[in-house]
């Protein structure tokens, strides 16, 4: 009976010291901190197009693993690789991802030393996708100590702008697929890329083909960003002021689709001829239908004369813009 009663005192108190230590303060260190290096970091679509960030940690007193988790805009930049830094060493990780706009590494070291002082926990390469400045943000920095238990250090968030390098000129193409409506022959509509943004080349301008598929084939233009604008006699146009910009990167870059519409015959010398179809639309072609001698103008299908057809198109876009024909079309 004695023993019996020892034996349930000795339970109890390994059941309270159980709980003791489930219930052990997060350890803290004054002074520790986390934060990326370099802040803000800069990375160039048109140079190398890769920038490594490291995770640094400074301050540290005995660490032994980190758990660590930090979000970042997926449309701006990836994360190409992630390698350990050298502040630990001999790391065993329990969990890594590497999703677009999210990353989580859980590590512990296996049979090195507690770590303290400063350095670098990981590096980060990061590649650019597309002009724009994005926030580098920890959603957890936790790390652990010597006897496991966790240490949560304030930390810094952190930028990373992609850009062009005005230093640098790089060459790449641009291609596309242009059409007309009322028209077989898909050559000859006139689109330009206005003066880069950044490295100041250009503007320029082509014509489109007739081939099937795509028509377009921009050539050794430069890395950059650019304003796309056509410029076609009797069609609603990308205007310059519609502001429809494309990020020229490395290679891949295709412009969507675009079906122009027919019918804006008054197209220059008027305030609104080149984005609307409008009563001075019909008004010429109306004026022009069946004439031997006719005004360019006026024969919108180009078919070498001004007939019905050429009067449907107006009639059919009457009262378009083109902010309202191609307000879905987003390079």
């Amino acid at each position: 009976m004695k023993k019996t009663f020892w034996t349930l005192i000795m339970l109890m108190l390994m059941v309270l010291g159980s709980f003791f230590f489930a219930f052990k303060p997060a350890a803290a260190q004054t002074g520790t901190s986390v934060y990326f290096s370099p802040d803000p970091a800069t990375l160039y679509l048109n140079g190398i197009n890769s920038q490594v960030v490291d995770i640094m940690i400074e301050g540290a007193v005995d660490l032994y693993g980190f758990d660590i988790k930090l979000t970042y805009d997926a449309n701006i930049t990836n994360i190409q690789s992630v390698a350990f830094g050298a502040f630990f060493e001999d790391l065993y990780c329990l969990r890594t991802t590497n999703e677009p706009g999210f990353l989580q590494y859980a590590c512990t070291q296996r049979a090195a030393e507690p770590k303290s002082g400063n350095g670098s926990v990981l590096k980060l390469t990061f590649g650019g996708l597309a002009l724009g400045i994005t926030e580098i943000t920890f959603t957890q920095a936790r790390f652990s100590d010597k006897d496991s238990q966790p240490v949560w250090p304030p930390f810094t968030n952190g930028t990373l702008n992609v850009a062009y390098d005005p230093a640098i000129i790089k060459p790449t193409t641009l291609s596309g697929s242009f059409e007309l409506q009322g028209r077989v022959d898909r050559g000859g509509i006139p689109v330009t890329l206005s003066e880069a943004q950044f490295v100041g080349q250009g503007p320029y301008t082509i014509p489109t083909t007739s081939v099937s598929g795509n028509n377009l084939a921009f050539t050794n233009v430069a890395m950059d960003v650019y304003t796309v604008s056509t410029g076609q006699a009797g069609y609603l146009n990308i205007s310059p002021e519609m502001g429809r910009q494309i990020a020229l990167l490395a290679s891949g870059n295709v412009l969507p689709p675009l079906r122009l519409l027919g019918g804006n015959a008054v197209w220059t010398g008027h305030a609104t001829s080149n984005e609307q179809i409008d009563i001075y639309d019909v008004a010429l072609v109306s004026g022009e239908i069946g004439k031997a001698v006719f005004i360019a103008d006026a024969d919108i299908n180009n078919d070498g004369k001004v007939d019905i057809f050429d009067l449907a198109m107006v009639a059919g876009n009457y009262g378009l813009t083109s902010a309202l024909a191609y307000g879905e079309w987003l390079p």
